[in-house]
């Protein structure tokens, strides 16, 4: 039985530092990197999240609690980016459910829960039309679509991007002159976290956690 690990044939190579027990003492933590990158790294870091003067972080928190994000969130993606975030696009799926009424109409019934949210958004919000989420409309239809959705939103939508991919929320955002760098997704789940990477977002936020 005292073999077996050799009759493998293929031994790991770090094989005797897995195994190996830490000493007494050890807290079982990472090793500490002594290296001169990571002190030039550590030494950043910490600059970059000192505290800034009391005015500015009051600023960064009053526009944090508008778009309903955290004060680390907001300056994390300015500290990338270096710009501010002010506008946020949403899966029109996770706002709305969208169906034809009786008679043929469209008929946009918002999602109570993220129209409350909406409600609190104090930035400039865009809906992303993921076309699987919607009847087939005409061309009429789409034209009035904006007006039907702020119908059931308040006015807080600023424009609608027809698609379901990183490229439509790029030209829905060219169109209406917002950076990609300052707007952010809305989104739920590993998916919606793809679709903000491909996008070149630098923030997608979890509906469950925001404005929490």
């Amino acid at each position: 039985m005292g073999d077996r690990f050799d009759r493998l044939g293929g031994r790991h190579a770090n094989v005797e530092t897995l195994l190996r027990r830490p000493g007494i003492g050890h807290n079982n933590g990472p090793t500490f990197d002594m290296s001169w990158e990571a002190w030039v790294w550590r030494r950043a870091s910490a600059k970059a999240w000192k505290t800034p003067n009391p005015e500015v972080a009051k600023m960064r928190v009053r526009r944090a609690e508008r778009l309903g994000i955290t004060y680390r969130e907001l300056t994390a993606t300015l500290m990338d980016t270096g710009v501010n975030l002010g506008a946020a696009v949403l899966p029109l799926s996770l706002a709305a459910r969208v169906r034809r009424g009786p008679k043929g109409e469209i008929v946009v019934d918002p999602r109570n829960s993220v129209a409350a949210l909406v409600g609190k958004f104090g930035g400039r919000l865009f809906l992303l039309g993921d076309i699987d989420a919607v009847p087939t409309l005409d061309a009429a239809e789409r034209d009035g679509f904006l007006a039907l959705v702020n119908r059931a939103f308040d006015g807080k939508v600023e424009a609608i991007g027809w698609g379901h991919d990183g490229p439509a929320i790029r030209t829905l955002l060219k169109a209406n002159a917002v950076p990609h760098q300052e707007a952010f997704l809305v989104g739920a789940g590993m998916g919606h976290r793809v679709l903000g990477e491909t996008a070149g977002l630098p923030l997608t936020k979890d509906i469950d956690t925001w404005f929490s």
